[in-house]
């Protein structure tokens, strides 16, 4: 992996805000639409933070399960060939950070640092905010360029410079 992949791919994942969330219903794979934000962790590799309601079905197939994966991509606007937009997917753990925890303060703030026009969803009571625990990632920056990160080349990539 390049330097300038390596940035590609630090840009792919601060320039959305929003991904692809996949979840096991059963077994089977779930998508669904989820915002996002890079947690910045002194003690460990960086993570995702969603805020998401039980009401939603990925919720509570995340607190089933916990394994899931997130896709980040550059969206398609009709102007070459779609097959070289850069895109990223994270195999995630997921974690519920609870309102009493130690983290959640930080946690919260990180969020709406990225979000700020979902502060008003903090105070609804069947919001929970996960934490997504990358182990690995491939990101497919275009026609020839795909690699694999480890934990730690992820990390190299998502820690802030």
């Amino acid at each position: 992996m390049q330097h300038a992949d390596h940035d590609a791919l630090r840009a792919l994942i601060g320039g959305y805000r929003q991904a692809a969330l996949g979840t096991l219903i059963d077994g089977s794979p779930f998508l669904s639409m989820v915002l996002y934000a890079v947690e910045q962790r002194s003690e460990s590799a960086p993570a995702f933070l969603i805020h998401i309601s039980r009401l939603a079905p990925h919720t509570r197939q995340i607190l089933a399960d916990p394994r899931a994966s997130l896709m980040v991509m550059q969206p398609d606007v009709n102007v070459g060939d779609p097959q070289a937009l850069p895109r990223v997917t994270f195999q995630v753990a997921a974690r519920v950070i609870h309102v009493d925890g130690p983290d959640f303060a930080a946690a919260r703030a990180c969020y709406l640092a990225r979000l700020p026009q979902q502060e008003y969803l903090f105070s609804f009571p069947d919001f929970l905010l996960v934490r997504l625990i990358p182990s690995e990632a491939r990101f497919v920056g275009g026609f020839a360029s795909a690699f694999i990160l480890d934990t730690t080349r992820l990390a190299e990539v998502l820690r802030e410079p």
